[in-house]
């Protein structure tokens, strides 16, 4: 049978039974008024009560039928009925009330002269909606109740703590009842209202408040906590993280806005990031579409974890096309199929491309003529980095000047470069390139074009990022390998660097460095404990963590700003503004070709010339160390006046 025939026989049927509900609800209410009189014509001298009932059937039908219609009651699924159904099906009945009760007075069918009301009890007007609820109602509810309430149980069902009894937590109890067959076992809840201490939710106790939590877990061997607070954000929904992870169970959670109707599919893990303490960044839409909307934009490194969000975020601000342009079109592939889902009216160009190749770049902004580039192409991980300085010369500062220089052939109107904070006094080849790619920018005439550069720190979930590294050895069952006990990091999630990327990027004026406002510093290892804990083990106990030591490069503690550089606010409260000292353009200018010129020779050269071009590059990198040690370095270029 097609899907069409189904739902055509499957409405006639639904049909049949709300008409025979209707049939039961109007003889119903005229044997409740006559009892056994409806029957009987000798005791009711000579009535005919039961003809007069079905003379008057017909209205009836056709009215309740009618309004049944009008207001859906034919197509909802029975086992998922809700008070909205009962609000539907009582206006359903007082608007089928409404129209058979003209009709009956009208009596088209009628004799001639005859009173249409005649042998009529009045009462039977005001019973038959009732009944016609019950039924038609009682006949829902009471699928419903016996899905939930017999459907069997499947063993080893995973037993589950709801922490929040409000709306969201009723209607999630119910969704879990409703299907049983995906193995939840729900022993209670807790909430923080006293008034609900001690009552029930369908049968289901409410067994304690938040601070609660851990014993109730104990008590009731409870294998799963689920956090059904929609609203819940800030300090508060950190104490409630809190108290749920010391008990070393597994956190599931609702998503911050749910829909009137709670689904399972909408449970995911509490992340990380639920955690950090941040207010939400306000973007300013309109000052971001002004600035786009019509445009053409290119985004480079398009594949990427940064790449692939710009584009995203670009897509709903009217942009007359994004190229998105990336090597790996592995990637590219993920990201066409995510937009096609997502965005499938969005105009987006997928482009195979490498920016190192400069005939392909020159002939891409001669096709597509842009008027906005964002350069998200990098080499950002930083101990291969270490083991390829050769590359990240390349690909991080040689086509950064290169892309740079078309835009000003080109006379485009923007430029922004994906800086990092690795930049900031460098001990790494990776931090000392990303700088160079600055300086390369500044190197530059501009011209017509604005130039700009945004700092920041580590996103959470990029690829390459701890965290999913973190993530999948605990999946595999540890060790989960932290580089040293007090490692510290900024981080931000992804959504919100490139929200505040964007507006940097339509904010500048041209020749401006920007850095974000990254938040608190995180210490890894609580961040490696807190991912071990939300998956429901011990750190230590269940999950070892070992201590690897710093790697090539890296360092303890990131940074957002170079000596010497000053810090203006911005009008967002999120965005400042750098304004580093300017040096001489020639000398620059000459230090960067003797870096490329030096790409081509050997590690040695290339290292001494990225010392030169970045003077406080300090690599931790032993040999690299030993390297500058022993060379004869220029002196640092010289700095014009401001």
């Amino acid at each position: 049978m097609t899907a069409r025939n189904f739902l055509r026989y499957r409405l006639a049927a639904v049909m049949l039974i709300h008409a025979a509900l209707t049939l039961a609800a109007w003889y119903g209410a005229w044997y409740l008024r006559l009892d056994q009189t409806l029957w009987d014509l000798d005791s009711s001298n000579g009535v005919d009560f039961l003809g007069r009932c079905s003379e008057l059937v017909i209205w009836v039908l056709a009215a309740r039928l009618l309004a049944f219609g009008f207001f859906d009651l034919f197509q909802g699924l029975w086992r998922y009925v809700s008070v909205t159904d009962l609000v539907n099906l009582v206006k359903a009945t007082a608007v089928g009330w409404l129209i058979y009760i003209p009709l009956i007075v009208a009596d088209p069918l009628g004799s001639s002269g005859r009173d249409a009301l005649q042998d009529v009890p009045r009462l039977v007007f005001v019973i038959e909606p009732i009944l016609c609820i019950v039924l038609v109602g009682g006949i829902r509810f009471g699928i419903r109740s016996v899905r939930e309430v017999v459907a069997p149980v499947p063993r080893g069902g995973r037993r589950v703590l709801i922490v929040g009894a409000g709306n969201a937590g009723e209607m999630l109890l119910r969704e879990m009842r409703a299907h049983r067959h995906l193995g939840y076992a729900p022993v209670g809840f807790v909430d923080d209202d006293p008034r609900k201490l001690g009552t029930k939710i369908h049968g289901v106790p409410i067994l304690g408040r938040t601070e609660d939590v851990r014993t109730v877990v104990e008590r009731n061997a409870v294998e799963e906590i689920v956090i059904a607070i929609p609203g819940a954000a800030g300090s508060e929904y950190r104490r409630i993280l809190d108290a749920c992870e010391s008990t070393g169970v597994r956190l599931r959670r609702l998503p911050n806005h749910v829909a009137d109707i709670v689904r399972l599919t909408e449970l995911r893990d509490v992340e990380f990031v639920d955690l950090l303490d941040r207010d939400p960044v306000n973007i300013d839409l309109q000052l971001l579409r002004d600035a786009v909307e019509r445009k053409i934009v290119i985004v480079t490194g398009a594949g990427g974890s940064i790449g692939s969000e710009i584009v995203r975020q670009l897509v709903p601000l009217g942009a007359r096309l994004v190229v998105a342009l990336d090597r790996s079109e592995n990637a590219l592939f993920y990201l066409e199929r995510d937009l096609a889902v997502h965005h499938p009216d969005a105009r987006v160009q997928i482009r195979v491309g490498d920016v190192q190749d400069r005939a392909a770049m020159r002939a891409l902004f001669r096709e597509c003529a842009p008027e906005f580039v964002i350069h998200a192409a990098a080499y950002k991980h930083v101990p291969l980095m270490e083991a390829h300085p050769i590359e990240a010369v390349r690909n991080n500062v040689a086509a950064t000047r290169d892309l740079a220089s078309l835009c000003v052939e080109h006379r485009v109107e923007r430029f922004l470069l994906i800086s990092s904070d690795k930049a900031v006094r460098p001990t790494s080849v990776m931090g000392a390139t990303k700088r160079g790619a600055e300086l390369a920018v500044q190197s530059l005439e501009s011209g017509e074009t604005q130039f700009m550069a945004v700092r920041f720190g580590n996103v959470l979930g990029s690829a390459g990022s701890v965290v999913p590294l973190f993530r999948r050895q605990i999946s595999e069952g540890g060790p989960v390998t932290v580089t040293h006990r007090d490692v510290v990091r900024f981080f931000m999630t992804i959504p919100e660097a490139v929200g505040l990327v964007l507006q940097a990027g339509v904010m500048g004026k041209g020749g401006e460095v920007f850095h974000l406002d990254m938040g608190q510093p995180v210490k890894v290892l609580a961040l490696a404990e807190r991912l071990i804990q939300l998956h429901g083990f011990r750190p230590y106990d269940d999950i070892e963590i070992q201590f690897i030591g710093l790697r090539p490069g890296e360092k303890m503690l990131e940074e957002l700003l170079i000596d010497g550089e000053n810090v203006v606010e911005t009008s967002h409260p999120r965005i400042r503004t750098l304004q580093p000292s300017q040096p001489d353009r020639e000398v620059l200018v000459r230090r960067i070709d003797d870096l490329l010129a030096a790409a081509g020779v050997g590690t040695s050269p290339l290292i001494r010339a990225l010392a030169a071009l970045v003077p406080e590059y300090q690599p931790n990198n032993d040999t690299y160390r030993r390297l500058l040690a022993e060379s004869s370095d220029a002196p640092p270029y010289p700095a014009q006046g401001r």
